[in-house]
């Protein structure tokens, strides 16, 4: 009797959530081994399923990570690589190089991460001249200033979750901009920041599925964000879009992953658009966050998680996302999420009202994301929200109501400077 092959063994760098397991169960008897931070253990589901775990220090230099993968490849040879998160990203790439693995390209992955190096890759290729420069002073924002004019956009240059960004309509802003980058590149890769023009158009996000260099977008999202620094505070799925405008979009986000080597797995893009162009924002290696893939996943029947687990694999995936996008379904058009953002500053000592907005005609989920014990401190940022609703309807808005409606059940009271006061959560315009 042959002897049975060894099943795969795929290397996870950084962790995933529930990622390993959904690989595991995409190709049965796979092996898998994680190499991660500190700060990922604890969030590893299913640790008992792993095969090896390699913890490295936070500041370990990229050569350690390849040199724990070379152990690991030494020992029990891998098949494939993958990374699920934002994390580490060019060390997964420099272990791609090193085991001869398929992955992104070091020069994607730091044209994807770098912002600065997304603009002048996009440029190179003809796909966009938007002007981008990284900064370290208010000197550096007026020179900026001086060749785009007002006004301006700053950021963290490898900034996430909306963090660290804010509008400078003028030089009284620029000391506000460089404090607020600062803060919000305070846990970041990088503490630099960038400084270019501020696009103006809609807010819509682009999920796309690569495969051998072929791009297919899933969808465009609509997304509404609040005034002062962008966080998103709502998103809806299909974007109401005429077909014409969807297909420009489709098209600038395949012309920018082509110009950035994207040849494999799931990208989320954020652009402007403008009557007379399309501006691409940033781009993801990864799906989208904000459940965005589980809005897609009720109304449209493809799992945009499901197809990162299955490529991780190795296992095909665009056959199936254009049968599943071309076939009939049934049930709700359209799927919106709405977020909580009270003003209060101080720690939380009650939420209510959970019960109710699930009772809300068309809510699918209701999500508290600081519970009591934590702190509200404004909208600093994508994770200083403090719940979500997600809810389904026959049409764009009347998904989006219902999502607004059940976030206004929510309430959180709030202990402030001593005293305790109750803050109804506030539900931001969608003008």
């Amino acid at each position: 009797m042959p002897d049975t092959p060894n099943p795969m063994h795929l290397l996870i760098v950084s962790g995933g959530r529930d990622l390993p397991d959904r690989a595991r169960a995409a190709m049965p008897g796979v092996r898998t081994t994680v190499i991660c931070r500190p700060e990922v253990v604890p969030r590893l589901r299913s640790r008992e399923k792993i095969e090896r775990l390699i913890v490295l220090r936070e500041d370990a230099p990229v050569d350690e990570w390849v040199a724990a993968a070379r152990f690991v490849h030494a020992a029990d040879p891998v098949d494939r690589l993958t990374n699920f998160t934002e994390k580490d990203t060019e060390k997964t790439a420099a272990i791609a190089v090193a085991l001869g693995l398929d992955w992104h390209s070091p020069e994607t992955v730091r044209a994807v991460a770098d912002k600065c190096a997304m603009r002048r890759a996009l440029a190179d290729a003809g796909v966009s001249d938007v002007l981008a420069e990284t900064v370290h002073d208010a000197q550096g924002i007026l020179e900026v200033a001086e060749k785009a004019g007002y006004p301006l956009i700053c950021k963290p240059v490898r900034g996430v979750a909306s963090k660290g960004v804010t509008r400078i309509d003028g030089p009284g802003d620029i000391e506000r901009a460089l404090a607020w980058g600062a803060e919000g590149a305070g846990d970041l890769d990088s503490a630099e920041l960038l400084v270019e023009p501020f696009l103006s158009g809609d807010e819509y996000s682009v999920e796309s599925v690569s495969e051998d260099g072929e791009h297919l977008v899933v969808g465009i999202t609509r997304k509404i964000s609040e005034h002062d620094h962008f966080v998103e505070v709502g998103h809806v799925v299909p974007a109401p879009l005429p077909a014409a405008d969807q297909e420009r979009i489709a098209a600038a986000v395949v012309d920018m992953l082509r110009a950035l080597g994207v040849r494999r797995g799931v990208t989320h893009t954020e652009v402007l658009v403008a009557a007379d162009a399309v501006n691409i924002v940033e781009t993801h290696l990864r799906p989208a966050g904000d459940e965005i893939p589980e809005l897609w996943a009720r109304i449209s029947g493809v799992d945009l998680i499901e197809v990162v687990a299955r490529q991780a694999v190795g296992l095909p995936v665009l056959d199936d996302v254009r049968a599943a996008l071309a076939a009939d379904r049934e049930g709700p058009r359209a799927a919106a999420i709405w977020y909580s953002c009270p003003d209060a500053v101080g720690e939380i000592v009650e939420v209510a009202g959970e019960d109710e907005a699930r009772a809300v005609e068309g809510v699918v989920d209701v999500e508290v994301l600081r519970e009591p014990g934590k702190r509200l401190k404004g909208v600093t940022g994508s994770f200083a929200r403090a719940a979500h609703v997600c809810a389904v309807g026959g049409t764009q808005e009347e998904a989006l109501r219902r999502a607004q409606d059940g976030v206004r059940k929510l309430s959180f009271t709030v202990r402030s400077e001593g005293m305790a006061a109750r803050h109804e959560a506030l539900t931001a315009t969608t003008d």
